[in-house]
């Protein structure tokens, strides 16, 4: 099978390496407020928005951490024939080399996968034409997309969506995504 997975709140704690950051930005600009959410998802469609990504994108990612047993559960998963797609808004704007920079934090990481694709928040298109079975992600509305789409897969649970109401199912650690494709693999 074709996994997807999405990098930010679904591989790695980027919300949570992004407060403190968000905070001193917002120390610094007294009449700012960041929306948190539309950061992590690459909403950025006011201009403290993007002036504060610019600025703190690479710090932020750099800083990320990765969530509890997703290297074993991708390890696993591979040693079992499935193929790993990291799919993620990361894009050149932000970052130099998007593929690059998402290529050496997977190896810093020591993360395995086969493939890397960059610079899509939107990932409905790209899942159908890379054959996507599965794919997990923190974006409520993509996760929908997909599975409207007859494409299975889960909200990733972030600190950032759960409280969003979602028609698609919820996974909360690795190990219910691992057990989360045992149990619909077979449908």
């Amino acid at each position: 099978m074709n996994i997807g997975i999405d990098i930010d709140d679904t591989l790695t704690n980027t919300n949570e390496a992004s407060e403190a950051y968000v905070s001193e930005y917002e120390n610094e600009h007294p009449n700012v407020k960041i929306d948190r959410y539309k950061l992590i998802r690459g909403t950025l469609d006011t201009d403290e928005l993007k002036e504060f990504f610019s600025e703190n994108a690479r710090n932020i990612c750099d800083n990320a951490t990765i969530k509890e047993d997703a290297k074993e559960i991708i390890d696993k998963l591979r040693s079992e024939g499935n193929k790993i797609y990291f799919i993620t808004a990361r894009s050149n704007t932000y970052f130099e080399d998007a593929h690059k920079y998402v290529e050496d934090f997977l190896k810093k990481n020591d993360i395995n996968y086969d493939k890397i694709i960059t610079s899509h928040t939107y990932k409905l298109q790209i899942c159908k034409d890379e054959g996507i079975d599965f794919m997990f992600d923190d974006g409520v509305d993509t996760i929908e997309s997909l599975n409207k789409n007859n494409i299975k897969g889960a909200v990733f649970t972030s600190r950032l969506n759960k409280e969003r109401e979602t028609t698609s199912d919820r996974v909360n650690s690795w190990n219910e995504l691992y057990n989360y494709i045992q149990n619909n693999s077979k449908n």
